[in-house]
């Protein structure tokens, strides 16, 4: 679902503000609360540093170019283009990774494809240097924050924050400062917990029914929550909490909302989660107040199992006919056509003859077009769609956005063709600037169209079956 949590908390607590929001059209399907939830809950935003001013070319001692003299690798790392990113630094020379602006980059891109570790080992031979700029030292610490929240290292975690807000001087850079800031009540109370673990017992196979809700049980008592790759936690609604008594933390967390909107957020931590044949300890849950998970018309969000669950079960297969299955050992996906912004799925599209960067979106009914992809082929959707008003909604309400529907769109993802109807485009952000930078928003209605869908965040990789 759209999910914006500022990145979602629900999507993340994490960074970035999650922009996508359910339309109107989402809001009316069965699961269309899916789509509420993704759509509104955002979680923390993580502000990314990036540097100004033009670069300037200068030759290094061994001959090769600085990264300043490469500024498509810098333009790709900003724009989150980490499939493109990663191609371009395989061609680099072996010398070039010397450079600590390279070494940012080979540091991401570990991460970008889930192996927090590695980039963990790139960041702390960096800041060992004496000779780094403050603000590449304020982004490599913020990235290894990010990468101590995936690994369950919160108390890890909240020391780099720390060290973000206490060891370097306020006038540096208000970026990597505004994101410790954010994130450091979410990492104060979770400092004494233990990182999330998970066993298998066997195969699972689980009936979700027309609802797609998992069955689960938390604390021995059954649920039936959501999964939604695009939430960065788990959620759950305070009252759902409180009955299945699981102790909430008050935290305070400020989440902004895709509605504009600030709710607040406490947590807590479930020790058993079992999900058929897999069982989990340690699930970090975000705790929302009621009203902020309910919606005109009786909808209502219980829960949401979000992406640390979902990461931690390998891989996941959805079946057309609402059967979800977990291997208890999946066989090695080479395909690594997924990445990650942080804790959100991106995948590579195919238009025309173009890639376009998306996210990919369990959580949405629909698949919608941002305002990047308005800009870039404005002149053949204009010429082609018809304007409408679309509704979004998510956690703070309801918000409208001017957008084009086009009858019909074809694209490739995953090797494989899709063809949408009625597809709808935003002709204005709803991210601000330096986060507008996705095409679209990749939802159900182009999953469902194949007999099942496989994600495996392990070998980061999307099947189509």
């Amino acid at each position: 679902m759209h999910k914006h949590i500022d990145r979602p908390l629900l999507k993340k607590v994490s960074h970035r503000t999650g922009i996508s929001t359910p339309t109107k059209r989402t809001i009316e399907r069965p699961f269309a609360w899916q789509a509420l939830l993704c759509a509104g809950l955002v979680i923390l935003a993580l502000l990314v540093w990036i540097p100004s001013g033009a670069a300037e070319k200068r030759e290094r001692r061994d001959g090769h170019q600085t990264v300043e003299e490469i500024p498509d690798l810098h333009s790709l790392y900003r724009s989150r283009h980490f499939f493109t990113l990663r191609e371009r630094l395989a061609e680099q020379p072996a010398a070039a990774s010397n450079d600590p602006r390279i070494a940012l980059y080979h540091a991401t891109i570990q991460s970008a494809f889930n192996r927090p570790a590695q980039s963990n080992r790139i960041i702390k031979g960096l800041l060992d240097r004496n000779d780094l700029p403050r603000p590449l030292e304020l982004r490599l610490l913020q990235m290894e924050v990010e990468n101590d929240l995936r690994l369950g290292d919160y108390g890890g975690a909240l020391g780099v924050a720390e060290r973000i807000l206490t060891t370097l001087p306020e006038r540096a850079t208000s970026a990597a400062q505004a994101y410790a800031r954010r994130m450091s009540p979410l990492l104060e109370v979770l400092e004494d917990t233990p990182p999330q673990t998970v066993e298998k017992a066997g195969f699972t196979r689980l009936a979700l029914g027309r609802t797609r809700r998992i069955p689960l049980e938390i604390m021995g008592q059954k649920r039936r929550f959501a999964l939604d790759t695009g939430a960065n936690f788990s959620v759950i609604m305070r009252s759902e909490a409180e009955n299945l008594g699981l102790k909430i933390r008050p935290a305070g967390l400020q989440v902004s909302t895709s509605t504009t909107k600030e709710v607040v957020a406490d947590v807590a931590v479930a020790d058993d989660v079992v999900i058929g044949k897999v069982s989990f300890k340690n699930v970090v849950f975000l705790v929302f107040p009621d009203e902020d998970l309910s919606f005109p018309g009786g909808e209502r969000i219980p829960g949401l199992v979000g992406f640390p669950v979902v990461n931690a079960m390998d891989e996941v297969r959805f079946r057309r006919d609402d059967v979800l299955e977990i291997p208890s050992d999946p066989p090695t996906r080479t395909n690594e056509n997924l990445a990650l912004d942080d804790l959100d799925p991106l995948v590579r599209v195919r238009y025309t003859k173009d890639d376009l960067l998306c996210r990919l979106d369990t959580g949405a009914e629909k698949t919608d077009f941002y305002e990047p992809f308005f800009r870039r082929y404005r002149e053949r959707i204009e010429g082609n769609g018809k304007r409408v008003t679309t509704t979004s909604g998510g956690v703070g309400g309801y918000q409208e956005f001017d957008a084009y529907r086009l009858a019909r769109l074809v694209m490739t993802i995953a090797g494989a063709g899709v063809t949408l109807r009625k597809v709808e485009v935003f002709t204005q952000p709803i991210r601000p600037p330096h986060q507008n930078y996705l095409d679209c928003n990749v939802g159900l209605d182009t999953l469902e169209q194949f007999p099942a869908y496989v994600l495996n965040f392990r070998d980061m990789a999307l099947i189509l079956e």
